[in-house]
C-alpha cells in the first residue's frame, strides 16, 4: 500500500479545530458587520485602521487554527526562532492598541526598547520552560493583561500604570467595583491580536532535548538583562536619542515611549535618594538660617477644627469657561469676601485619584514633588510614627480623630492614622442608614450624611475640649457614566454646543457637596464654641479627555507645563464663625503642602519651626507639587529647568528627607511639640 506523502502545509485532521476555526471566522466576522458603529471612537471619527486591522486578524487566525504545518525538525527549529523574534510586534501592538496608541506613534528609539523588552521576556520564559510555544503562549497573556490593566487604570485614574502600582492593588479593588470599564474597539481588536499570537506561537513546536542549548539560552538571557540594565541606567544617553520621561505628564510619556517602557522607568523610582550633601547638621542649619514669618496674634481660645478634604472637589471653571443651566457652586462662590472666610486655589499632586497623597501633604507639610512619580507615600514611606498636623494639635490639647465613610484599609489608613497621631478613625461601618449618592454602583455616602456625621461627634464631645476632625468624603468620587441615587437637584453643562453625561453628573454632585456644605455652615454659625471649617479637594475629576480638551481649546496631547497645573488645581475655603485675620480674604494660588500652616496660623495656635520656615517659603515658592513649582515671579518651572529657586528647592528637599527618612537623627523638634503635661 502506497502512502500518501503530506505537503508542507494541510488542514487539520482534527475535527474541534476545523469546527472552531468556522465558528470563529463567522461569528468575528459578523460582529465587524453588524458592529460596524462600534468603531467610531470619542467624536475622532471611524477608527478606519484599528477596523481594517480586525478584519485581516480574523481569516488569519481562522488559519492558523485550521491547518497544520508538516517540516523537518531542523525547519521547525529555524521556523520556532523566527516567530520568537517576530512575536514581538503583534504582542507590542497588542498592548498598544487597548490605548488607541499604535506602534508607530511610539518614538523610533523608544521603540526598539519595547521590542527589545518583549524578546527579553519570551527568552526568560523559553530559558525556563524549554518550549517555544510555551514561552509565547505565557507571554502572550502576561501582555495582554498587561495592556488590559493599563487601560482600565488610565480610564478609572488618567494616568498610566507603573511598578508604583503593586502598593495599590487592594485599595483598587475595593473602588473598581464602583466604575464601569467600557467595551470599544480597541479592547475587541487587541483580544483578536492575543488569540492571533496564542494560536500563531502553535506552530513553534520545537524543543531541545539537550540540556546545553537551554543552558547557552539562560545565559544569554543574562548577558541580555545586564547589557540593558547598563544602557537603561545611563539617563544621559537616554535622553541623547530622544527617550525622556515626563514626570509632569505621565500620559505623554507613556504614548511616547510605550507601554513596557514607561513601566520600566517607572522602577527607577523605587527608591527615594538620599540629597547631596545631606546630614541632620545641614538640615538644623536650614532651619536656623531661614527666614521668620510674620508674627500672629495667638488665640484668645483654642478653636475647633474641622478639615474637609472632599473627594474630586473641583471647578472645572478654572481649566476652561463653560456654562451650566444650574449654577454648581452658588454658596461657596457666595463666600468669596465674606467676613471670617478665607479662599483661594490649592495646587495638588494628582489628578482623578490618588487622595491620600493629597491629605499626606496637608497633614505634614511635605511636597510629592521629591517623590518618584507614582509614589503613594501611606503604603510606601509611613511605617514608623510620623509628625502630623494631629501630632501637632495634641500636643497643644486637642483631641484628634479621621473620618471617612468608606472601607477602613484603602490606602492603608487603618495603619497610616495611628502613626500620624489620630486617636480615633470612624470609618464606613459608622455610618449606618446614611443617604448614599453617586456612582452606578450606589455605595457613595453622601455629603450632607457625611457632615452630619461631624455634627454628631461635635455635639458628643466635652464642652470646652478642643477638637480636631479630619475628614476625606466619599460622595464625589468616579466614575460619573450613571448616577443610581441622583442628587435632588441636577445640573447640565454646555460649551459651544459640547455636552457630556460624565461631567454633567459629576457637576450634580459638586451641587449637592454646595448644599450640604451651606447646612455645615449654618450650623455652625449657631455654635457659641470657637470653631474653624476648611474645606479643599484633592483632585480634580477623571472625566473623560474629551471634556478637558473642550474646556482648554486643544488637545491634551500638547499642554504646556502651565496648562497641565490648571487640571492640578482644587478650590479651597476656609471660614470661622468668630473674628479672624483673614489677611484680605483672597489668599491666591497655594499648594495643599502649605495648607495646614495657613490653617495653624489663621487659629492663632503655636506652630512648629517648620511650619514657620514653610510659611517664610510659600512667599517665593507659592505653589509646589509633582509636577514643578510657581515662583513668586509667576513663571511655573519644572524640576529639570535652571531657575533662581533651585537653592530653595534643596533646602526644602533637605529638611523633608530629615523628617521622614532619617530613622537615626530625626530632629523631632522642628517637626512636633511634646503633648502636654495632662495629656494622660
Amino acid at each position: 500500500m502506497q502512502v500518501k506523502e503530506r505537503g508542507i502545509l494541510s488542514l487539520t485532521p482534527s475535527r474541534f479545530k476545523r469546527a472552531l476555526a468556522l465558528i470563529f471566522s463567522a461569528g468575528a466576522l459578523l460582529f465587524l458587520i453588524l458592529a460596524r458603529d462600534l468603531f467610531f471612537y470619542n467624536g475622532k471619527g471611524f477608527q478606519l485602521s484599528y477596523y481594517l486591522w480586525s478584519l485581516a486578524l480574523v481569516p488569519a487566525t481562522g488559519l492558523l487554527i485550521a491547518f497544520d504545518l508538516h517540516l523537518s525538525r531542523p525547519a521547525q527549529g529555524v521556523l520556532s526562532v523566527f516567530l520568537a523574534v517576530v512575536s514581538a510586534l503583534p504582542m507590542f501592538a497588542m498592548m498598544e492598541a487597548f490605548d488607541v496608541n499604535t506602534i508607530f506613534k511610539v518614538l523610533p528609539h523608544a521603540r526598539l526598547f519595547n521590542i527589545f523588552l518583549i524578546w527579553l521576556v519570551c527568552w526568560v520564559l523559553y530559558s525556563l520552560f524549554g518550549r517555544f510555544t510555551v514561552a509565547l503562549r505565557i507571554a502572550d497573556v502576561l501582555f495582554y493583561v498587561m495592556g488590559l490593566a493599563n487601560s482600565a487604570v488610565r480610564t478609572f485614574r488618567g494616568t498610566p500604570i507603573s511598578a508604583l502600582d503593586l502598593y495599590n492593588i487592594k485599595t483598587a479593588a475595593a473602588v473598581s467595583g464602583r466604575y464601569r470599564y467600557p467595551f470599544e474597539f480597541y479592547f475587541f481588536t487587541a483580544t483578536l491580536l492575543m488569540l492571533f499570537i496564542w494560536f500563531l506561537a502553535g506552530k513553534a513546536v520545537w524543543r531541545s532535548e539537550r540540556r546545553l542549548p537551554r543552558w547557552i539560552a539562560r545565559g544569554a538571557c543574562l548577558v541580555s538583562v545586564l547589557v540593558f540594565g547598563a544602557v537603561f541606567s545611563n539617563t544621559a544617553f537616554l535622553n541623547s536619542i530622544g527617550i525622556k520621561d515626563y514626570l509632569w505628564n505621565q500620559n505623554l510619556a507613556f504614548y511616547d515611549n510605550g507601554l513596557l517602557l514607561s513601566l520600566a522607568y517607572s522602577t527607577k523610582y523605587l527608591n527615594i535618594e538620599v540629597p547631596e550633601n545631606y546630614s541632620a547638621q545641614t538640615a538644623q542649619q536650614v532651619i536656623d538660617e531661614a527666614e521668620r514669618p510674620q508674627p500672629v496674634k495667638p488665640a484668645d481660645q483654642k478653636p475647633n477644627i474641622i478639615a474637609i478634604m472632599n473627594e474630586s472637589f473641583a471647578d472645572l471653571s478654572v481649566v476652561g469657561e463653560f456654562e451650566t443651566d444650574v449654577d454648581y457652586m452658588p454658596f461657596i462662590r457666595s463666600m468669596s469676601g465674606q467676613p471670617n472666610t478665607i479662599t483661594g486655589q490649592l495646587r495638588v499632586s494628582t489628578f482623578g485619584g490618588g487622595t491620600c497623597n493629597t491629605e499626606f501633604e496637608f497633614l505634614t507639610g511635605n511636597t510629592l514633588g521629591f517623590f518618584p512619580s507614582g509614589s503613594v507615600v501611606y503604603q510606601q514611606y509611613i511605617h514608623r510614627e510620623t509628625p502630623s498636623l494631629a501630632t501637632v494639635l495634641k500636643g497643644q490639647g486637642y483631641t484628634a480623630d479621621a473620618v471617612h465613610p468608606f472601607y477602613d484599609y484603602c490606602w492603608s489608613r487603618d495603619k497610616v492614622y495611628p502613626l500620624l497621631g489620630f486617636e480615633h478613625f470612624y470609618d464606613l461601618s459608622d455610618f449606618p442608614g446614611a443617604r448614599m449618592i453617586g456612582s452606578y454602583a450606589g455605595n457613595c455616602v453622601s455629603d450632607e450624611s457625611d457632615f452630619a456625621k461631624l455634627i454628631e461627634l461635635f455635639e458628643a464631645k466635652a464642652p470646652g475640649q478642643p477638637m480636631f476632625l479630619f475628614n476625606v468624603t466619599m460622595q464625589n468620587h468616579g466614575g460619573y457614566a450613571q448616577l443610581i441615587n441622583a442628587p435632588d437637584e441636577l445640573v447640565h453643562m454646555t460649551r459651544g454646543g459640547y455636552t457630556s453625561k460624565y461631567a454633567d453628573n459629576y457637576l450634580s454632585l459638586i451641587k449637592a457637596t454646595d448644599t450640604a456644605f451651606e447646612q455645615l455652615i449654618d450650623y455652625f454659625s449657631k455654635v457659641e464654641e470657637p470653631t474653624i471649617i476648611l474645606m479643599f479637594g484633592d483632585h480634580a475629576p477623571n472625566l473623560p479627555d474629551g471634556v478637558y480638551e473642550a474646556l482648554l481649546g486643544k488637545s491634551l496631547d500638547g499642554l504646556t507645563l502651565e496648562e497641565m497645573q490648571k487640571r492640578f488645581t482644587v478650590p479651597f475655603v476656609l471660614w470661622a464663625n468668630y473674628e479672624i485675620d483673614t489677611m484680605g480674604g483672597d489668599a491666591g494660588l497655594l499648594s495643599a503642602n502649605y495648607l495646614s500652616t495657613l490653617l495653624m496660623r489663621t487659629a492663632g495656635l503655636r506652630t512648629t519651626p517648620y511650619m514657620d520656615y514653610l510659611a517664610a517659603l510659600s512667599a517665593k515658592l507659592p505653589a509646589v507639587n509633582l509636577n514643578g513649582y510657581r515662583g513668586e515671579d509667576g513663571v511655573e518651572y519644572g524640576y529639570e529647568d535652571d531657575s533662581p529657586y533651585t537653592g530653595l528647592l534643596e533646602d526644602y528637599r533637605t529638611l523633608q528627607y530629615n523628617y521622614l527618612f532619617d530613622k537615626k537623627e530625626r530632629l523631632d523638634q522642628l517637626f512636633d511639640f511634646a503633648p502636654p503635661a495632662d495629656a494622660e
